[in-house]
């Protein structure tokens, strides 16, 4: 289910590979022809899936408005489609960890010596966490023009192989 860097042939075709920092062992794939305002709509892709730690109330807002500007997006170049993919796959698998994890936190709660409070903050915690890192890294790699992976996602939705 979760799957390694694999990129698009059509996607290499149109991108270099460039180091991320003087010195570093990890490399960066760059899309040498996405332009500014596809670079801009990129990093704003990855920001709207902050909308769930923003809105009180309202628990899939990250993941619509992530979804909406993917999905009006995708077409335009197959950078925006990426990036668009892989925000969506990451607001995805958050609500399969919550859930997971409310399901987790309701069955410690039959054992008498557990504080279910406590390991409710520590994994709500921990995806705020994970969400502001990811979301922050994949907007900034997206601006810069580079693709970018979510780590600890389910690729649930797979690339498309037929354009």
């Amino acid at each position: 289910m979760m799957e390694g860097h694999a990129l698009d042939a059509s996607i290499g075709a149109a991108s270099e590979t460039a180091m991320s920092t003087p010195g570093s062992q990890s490399e960066r794939t760059v899309d040498a022809q996405a332009g500014e305002d596809e670079r801009g709509i990129a990093r704003f892709v990855h920001l709207a899936g902050l909308a769930n730690l923003l809105s009180s109330g309202v628990p899939f807002l990250g993941v619509l408005a992530t979804v909406i500007m993917w999905r009006v997006n995708r077409t335009r170049s197959p950078f925006l489609d990426d990036h668009g993919r892989d925000a969506t796959n990451f607001q995805i698998t958050l609500l399969i960890y919550t859930a997971v994890g409310s399901i987790f936190i309701g069955l410690l709660g039959l054992l008498p010596l557990i504080e279910r409070e406590e390991v409710f903050k520590l994994g709500a915690a921990f995806l705020i966490v994970l969400q502001l890192v990811g979301n922050i890294r994949g907007a900034k790699a997206g601006y810069r023009g580079e693709y970018y992976r979510y780590p600890m996602t389910f690729r649930l939705i797979p690339e498309d192989r037929s354009a």
